[in-house]
């Protein structure tokens, strides 16, 4: 337990950003409070997460016993033309679990007392050496650090200079979760434990094995997890597929129960020309697809006198980069350390530096995965980079590769 004098940390936000960095300033001897604004308990949201070394290594020293983390472990990868054949084949030994895991290994984790739903920051203001935070029910909290992990919509980022709304990708990711036993014998043995792909012109859909239902690992009782990701014009179609069955815009995005049916029987519809015959099965079986409004941020500041960006509070790289967790968890790992130091100040500047670095690296790289989706502007060289990502060779390599590091900092050869 913390001392009464030791910092006190408020975090805006009690998604995984959130809880990792709450967990782990708990266990370097910090009073942390976690303000999270859904009302709702956020155990169902997401879907499949690739796991790297820096999600074990946070993991570990959150005192989270990862050996119960559920997994499933894949040992390659493949790709499918529109007829169903298998174009392409890569090994790549790798694991995947589903964010609604690690999410309750870190719940569990934080005390309940300190976890607060419904609870928003508004506003924050100086105090001498201490911040003062106001939230939305008129509490004003004091603390020494306020931690923004409030995703990618931050309500927080604006207070900090040279930080910029998320700028749309011009593509949309429809995604789901369908049972192993809701597919036919003979879709199931064709999927396998492979991550699969199918690469319509100007789309690309993946498909891959992540753990059931209350992290269900029984063959049978797991899920497949799909994103099927499509362009969609910011003009006219964005808005209708983000207007949902009671009339309301949700430009922060939809809840999948509002999604209207029309734009749901649309895409469904879509697979018979677009996709293969077992991705088509897929989509057919899953009971409520969701919506995902696919962009960027970046920011040029991610410590701000006591306010402190983090993860996709600060940089939102697109999901084809597989590192929106991981990210977050060195995010938090590494500032458990600055915060920990006896330099304040001189570490979190260095830790600002190389995630600012990191960061940046991984928003260029999923734009450059992603240069093929939707666009029809491309330049000469657009074009040429646009080709390069579309190919099966590349996408197999590079897309939720369990070696990012290989790619953060290259683009094409």
């Amino acid at each position: 337990m913390a001392s009464a004098s030791a910092p006190r940390v408020i975090v805006a936000g009690g998604s995984l950003a959130g809880l990792f960095v709450g967990t782990l300033l708990r266990r370097a001897g910090m009073q942390v409070t976690i303000l999270e604004r859904s009302n709702a308990d956020l155990a169902a949201r997401g879907a499949g997460i690739v796991v790297h070394d820096t999600l074990f290594a946070a993991l570990d020293d959150a005192g989270v016993d990862r050996g119960h983390t559920a997994n499933i472990a894949s040992s390659g990868r493949q790709v499918f033309d529109r007829e169903g054949a298998i174009v392409a084949r890569r090994g790549m030994e790798q694991f995947f679990t589903a964010w609604g895991t690690v999410y309750r290994l870190l719940r569990r984790a934080f005390p309940s007392t300190e976890y607060h739903l419904g609870r928003t920051v508004t506003a924050t203001r100086a105090d001498g050496k201490r911040l003062i935070v106001e939230t939305g029910d008129g509490e004003c909290l004091a603390a020494d650090w306020l931690v923004a992990a409030d995703g990618s919509r931050s309500a927080l980022r604006a207070g900090i200079p040279g930080t910029a709304a998320p700028r749309y990708a011009g593509y949309v990711a429809w995604r789901g979760l369908v049972l192993e036993s809701d597919l036919d014998d003979a879709c199931r043995a064709v999927l396998g434990s492979r991550m699969s792909f199918a690469l319509p012109a100007g789309e690309h859909m993946l498909c891959y094995l992540v753990a059931g239902p209350d992290d269900d690992l029984r063959p049978g009782h797991r899920w497949y997890n799909w994103v099927w990701y499509r362009g969609a014009d910011a003009a006219v179609e964005l808005p209708r597929l983000t207007t949902g069955r009671d009339g309301k815009r949700y430009t922060d995005g939809i809840p999948p129960q509002l999604i209207a049916p029309n734009a749901v029987a649309a895409m469904r519809a879509a697979t018979s020309s677009r996709l293969p015959p077992v991705f088509r099965e897929v989509v057919a079986a899953t009971p409520q697809p969701f919506l995902q409004v696919v962009s960027d941020s970046m920011t040029a500041r991610m410590v701000h006198g006591r306010v402190i960006l983090l993860g996709d509070a600060a940089f939102t790289a697109r999901p084809h980069v597989g590192l929106g967790v991981s990210k977050a968890a060195g995010d938090a790992h590494t500032l458990m350390a600055a915060l920990a130091a006896n330099d304040t100040a001189a570490a979190l500047a260095r830790w600002e530096d190389a995630r600012i670095r990191f960061g940046s690296a991984a928003v260029a790289w999923g734009q450059r995965l992603g240069a093929y989706i939707g666009a029809t502007d491309h330049d000469a060289a657009g074009r040429a980079l646009a080709a390069y990502y579309a190919q099966p060779e590349t996408v197999m390599e590079q897309v939720a590769t369990a070696h990012p590091e290989h790619f953060l900092h290259a683009g094409v050869d």
